[in-house]
C-alpha cells in the first residue's frame, strides 16, 4: 500500500502517533498546523488520499476544513475525536467525510483509507465533485488550479479548446466550488438552436408577441437568476444576438421579446468555443467587444493526446463507469493502452469514452488488447513505420546525393542539412495526413519543437482544405 496523507493538528502527540501510523503502512505524511500551511500543502500537491484534523479550536477545525473543500474538493477529510470525547459532541461541520477515534486502531484506519480509495475511483464520495476532470499531467493540474481561482469570484470565464475536451464539465465544475452552488446551473448551446429562436430561447418572450407566442415565456437568463449560465459554442452566435448579449454583460439588464418590462439580470456567465475567437474576429464574425468582455478570465483545455498519460486514468474511469452500470468491467493491456496513446483522438475524451463502452458492449470482462480495438486504432502503429521507413529512404538517397560529388567540389553544408531537414519534416508531416503530434512522433521530436521547426522552414500543406483542428496552426 502507499499513497499520502495529511494531517492537521496544533497538538504535537497527535502530530507524532499519526505519522507513525501512516509511516508503517508505507504512506508519506505532510504536517499542517494552522490555516495557512494547510493551505501551502495543498498548493504544494494534489496526491493526498486522506486529510485528518484535529485542532484545540473549534472555529480554527472548521476554517482549516473550508480551505481543504476548496482547495481539493474531492478529498476525503476525517475529524480526530480523542477517545475522551462523545460522539454526540462532535461538530455538524459541512464537508467532513466523517470521524476517527485517536489514538487510532489500525484496522479503523485501513477501513478509512479503502473507503477513501473507493470514493475517487467512483466518484461518489459525499463532497467530491461529480464533474472533476480526470488526469494527473501537469494540464489538468493547471485547469484545476485557474479553476478554484475564479470559482469564488464572478468574472466572465471563457473556454477555450477543441470538441470533446470538458468544456461544460469544467463549467459545472466552476459552478458547484463558486458562492452560487445553490442556485441553477442553466447551459445553451449556442450552434444548436436556430438564429431566429435564439432571442427568445436566451431573454423569452411575452403572449402574442409573435406567431406562436401563445403564452409568455421566461428566457434561459431568468431561469439561471442568481446562479450560472453556460453559452457553449459561443462563437456561432449569430451578429445581431451578440450585440444583445453585449447589453446584458454591460447593464446587466434585458427585456422579454414583445416586452416593456426591464428585467435586472444577476447571472455568472461562462461561454465556450472551439473556434479561434481572434480570428473570426478579423474576418468580421465576431464583435472584438464582446469577445473582450467574455475573455475576462480564459482557461484553455488540453487535446488528449497532448496528454497521453492521463489515457490510463480515462480509461479507468469510464471502466469503472460501465461497471456502476451493472456491465461486465473490462481492463486495457499495455498494447492497446500505447495504440491509443499515439492515435490522435480527434473527439478526445468524448471519443475515448464511447471507444470504452462499444468495446464493453462487444468484449464484456475481458482484458482488450491491440488486436481487438477498432481498425482505425491499430493502424497508426504501421502508420508510424511507414513513415519511419520513407524517412529512412530519403536519408539514403540525400547520403548517395553526397557521395556522388567529387572530391573537390565545394558544398554549402549549412544549406544542405537545412534541405534535408526540411525534406525529412515534409515527408513525416505527409505520411501523418499532417497531423503534427502524429509526426513529431514519427521524428522523435517534441510537439513543439517540431511546430518550431515548420515555421522557421516554411513549410506550408499544399492542400490547406484538409487541415484539421489538430493540423499545423498557420
Amino acid at each position: 500500500m502507499a499513497g499520502a496523507a495529511l494531517i492537521v493538528s496544533n497538538d504535537r502527540d497527535v502530530v507524532a502517533k499519526m505519522a507513525t501510523v501512516f509511516e508503517f503502512i508505507d504512506y508519506d505524511v505532510a504536517h499542517a498546523h494552522d490555516v495557512t500551511s494547510t493551505k501551502d500543502n495543498l498548493d504544494y500537491s494534489s496526491n493526498y488520499l486522506i486529510a485528518l484534523v484535529l485542532m484545540n479550536d473549534e472555529d480554527d477545525q472548521r476554517d482549516v476544513v473550508a480551505v481543504i473543500n476548496q482547495e481539493i474538493p474531492s478529498l476525503s477529510v476525517y475529524l480526530l475525536r480523542k477517545n475522551d470525547s462523545p460522539a454526540q459532541l462532535l461538530p455538524n461541520m459541512k464537508g467532513v467525510t466523517g470521524s476517527i477515534r485517536f489514538p487510532i486502531q489500525y484496522k479503523d484506519l485501513l477501513s478509512r483509507i479503502r473507503q477513501s480509495e473507493l470514493d475517487r475511483k467512483t466518484s461518489r464520495g459525499n463532497k467530491a465533485l461529480s464533474t472533476s476532470l480526470t488526469g494527473n499531467s501537469p494540464q489538468i493540474r493547471n485547469v484545476e488550479a485557474l479553476i478554484r481561482h475564479v470559482s469564488m469570484t464572478d468574472a466572465n470565464v471563457l473556454l477555450l479548446g477543441e470538441s470533446g475536451t470538458g468544456k461544460e464539465v469544467v463549467a459545472r465544475g466552476i459552478h458547484q466550488l463558486s458562492l452560487r452552488t445553490d442556485r441553477p446551473f442553466v447551459a445553451v448551446n449556442c450552434g444548436a438552436i436556430p438564429a431566429e429562436l435564439l432571442e427568445s430561447e436566451l431573454f423569452g418572450h411575452e403572449k402574442g408577441s409573435f406567431t406562436g407566442a401563445i403564452n409568455s415565456r421566461r428566457g434561459r437568463f431568468e431561469l439561471a437568476e442568481g446562479g450560472t449560465l453556460f453559452l457553449d459554442e459561443i462563437g456561432d452566435m449569430p451578429m445581431p444576438m451578440q450585440v444583445k448579449l453585449l447589453r446584458v454583460l454591460q447593464e446587466r439588464t434585458f427585456e422579454r421579446i414583445g416586452g416593456t418590462k426591464t428585467i435586472t439580470s444577476n447571472v455568472r456567465l461562462i461561454a465556450a468555443t472551439h473556434q479561434d475567437l481572434e480570428k473570426r474576429i478579423g474576418e468580421g464574425k465576431f464583435r472584438m467587444d464582446l469577445f473582450y468582455r467574455l475573455n475576462v478570465f480564459p482557461i484553455e483545455l488540453p487535446a488528449v493526446r497532448d496528454r497521453p498519460g492521463d489515457i490510463p486514468l480515462l480509461i479507468e474511469k469510464f471502466s469503472t463507469r460501465m461497471e456502476l452500470q451493472h456491465r461486465s468491467p473490462i481492463e486495457f493491456d499495455d498494447s492497446a493502452i500505447a495504440a491509443l496513446s499515439s492515435h490522435p483522438l480527434l473527439g478526445n475524451v468524448r471519443e475515448l469514452e464511447n471507444l470504452v463502452e462499444r468495446l464493453a458492449i462487444l468484449f464484456p470482462g475481458e482484458t482488450i488488447t491491440h488486436e481487438k480495438l477498432p481498425q482505425r486504432y491499430q493502424s497508426r502503429n504501421s502508420s508510424s513505420q511507414a513513415t519511419t521507413l520513407n524517412t529512412r529512404k530519403h536519408s539514403a538517397s540525400h547520403l548517395a546525393e553526397l557521395s556522388s560529388l567529387g572530391e573537390n567540389e565545394d558544398i554549402d553544408l549549412k544549406q544542405y542539412l537545412s534541405s534535408l531537414e526540411r525534406t525529412l519534416i515534409v515527408r513525416a508531416l505527409e505520411n501523418a495526413d499532417w497531423v503534427v503530434t502524429k509526426a513529431a512522433k514519427s521524428l522523435s521530436l517534441q510537439r513543439t519543437t517540431l511546430i518550431e521547426k515548420i515555421r522557421k522552414l516554411k513549410i506550408k500543406n499544399k492542400n490547406e482544405a484538409k487541415i484539421d483542428q489538430v493540423a499545423l496552426p498557420y
